[in-house]
């Protein structure tokens, strides 16, 4: 068969047996799964505010081509992070799945920083899971209510 393995359409594969056709949804689903395990990012799209997005799906945009695929992310990310390493980190993952699960080669992933979360006040940050060392800062000693003697 000479398209074996060959693009047919946007979007579309010709195999030995038929054509595959990976829906948006499914990318989008797998951009979804890299970005929960990427450290620092908070949310995909804006996590609140006026202007936040009506869902995660609407914060990824994917534009299939003969064989490959671009991707469009939004996302909210922490205050305390590095936002370049962050990137460059979530496309090589994002890169690795798609091609690893879909077989469509990543052309693009192009990052939008749509929102920075606020550093959480220490009463407000959740506790550790159960058997995790948490290292504190030594306790500040409180004034003396003395002057001095």
């Amino acid at each position: 068969m000479p398209n074996q393995g060959q693009p047919e359409a946007p979007g579309v594969v010709r195999q030995e047996l038929g054509t595959l056709e990976v829906a948006d949804q499914v990318f989008q689903d797998i951009v979804r799964r890299v970005v929960s395990d990427v450290g620092g990012v908070a949310a995909v799209g804006r996590s609140g505010g006026l202007f936040r997005r009506g869902s995660a799906a609407e914060a990824i945009h994917v534009e299939r081509g003969l064989g490959e695929v671009a991707f469009s992310i939004g996302l909210s990310v922490s205050y305390d992070v590095r936002i370049p390493e962050m990137v460059d980190e979530l496309r090589r993952r994002v890169k690795a799945a798609v091609e690893e699960a879909t077989g469509y080669r990543a052309r693009t992933i192009n990052v939008t920083v749509e929102h920075i979360l606020p550093p959480t006040p220490v009463a407000e940050q959740p506790a550790p899971p159960p058997g995790k060392r948490v290292v504190k800062p030594p306790p500040i000693p409180a004034p003396s209510s003395g002057g001095p003697s």
